[in-house]
């Protein structure tokens, strides 16, 4: 199988304060760049070919994936203002499978392939979920009234971007301008024509920000 990561965003929020701006996922935690311990994460369950939906800073990207050995890695420049839809889009002439894996170029979980191909089938996708804890109190609203209180340990599901798809995902991408997130997967849950299905991750780590990134560096310390 074909991983695919998105690695061309501006990454605004993490580079806000610094002088020399860098693409996201080459950011390095710990010494790695966050791009290469995801690979690491894929090539673990026995994944060798990727491909990197680049944009900004695009010769970087490029220059990052010749530096890897071992491994067939295509980078593609997506475009700067191209929409993570828009950018899973135009790689589709280049997957070779009907199944494929994506995710994001600035998180890292415990992703396990087999659990994943196990609950894949042919009316179905697979999501990784982490549950969040909450630790404080959680109101349940509705019509200006508080209709119900969880108090403290209360789990929010969320989406740890690491998918198993299929090529029927491009029936729901229109155009380059479309959010995978805001607008393909809502379409493809409101049309219950494809199942969502999922497994659980125990750690997931996501980095918009430079307090993000401290707490991967303490997690993987």
């Amino acid at each position: 199988m074909q991983a695919l990561i998105f690695a061309g965003g501006f990454g605004t929020r993490i580079n806000k304060d610094k002088k020399k701006k860098i693409l996201k996922p080459l950011i390095k935690v710990n010494k790695k760049e966050i791009l290469l311990r995801i690979i690491n994460i894929y090539k673990k369950n026995g994944i060798k070919e990727f491909i990197l939906l680049g944009g900004y800073k695009f010769k970087d990207l490029e220059n990052f994936s010749k530096k890897i050995k071992n491994l067939d890695i295509k980078t593609i420049n997506t475009g700067l203002h191209t929409n993570t839809a828009g950018r899973l889009l135009l790689a589709k002439k280049y997957i070779k499978e009907d199944n494929f894996l994506l995710t994001y170029g600035d998180s890292i979980t415990d992703f396990n392939l087999k659990d994943s191909l196990k609950r894949k089938n042919k009316k179905n996708f697979v999501f990784t979920v982490y549950k969040q804890k909450i630790n404080y109190g959680v109101l349940s609203l509705k019509n200006s009234k508080i209709n119900g209180i969880f108090e403290k340990n209360f789990e929010v599901p969320l989406n740890a971007g690491f998918y198993v798809l299929d090529k029927r995902i491009f029936k729901y991408i229109r155009s380059k301008k479309e959010s995978f997130e805001k607008i393909t997967l809502p379409q493809i849950i409101k049309s219950k024509k494809i199942n969502i299905h999922y497994t659980f991750a125990k750690n997931w780590y996501p980095m918009d920000t430079l307090d993000d990134k401290k707490k991967i560096e303490k997690f993987i310390k």
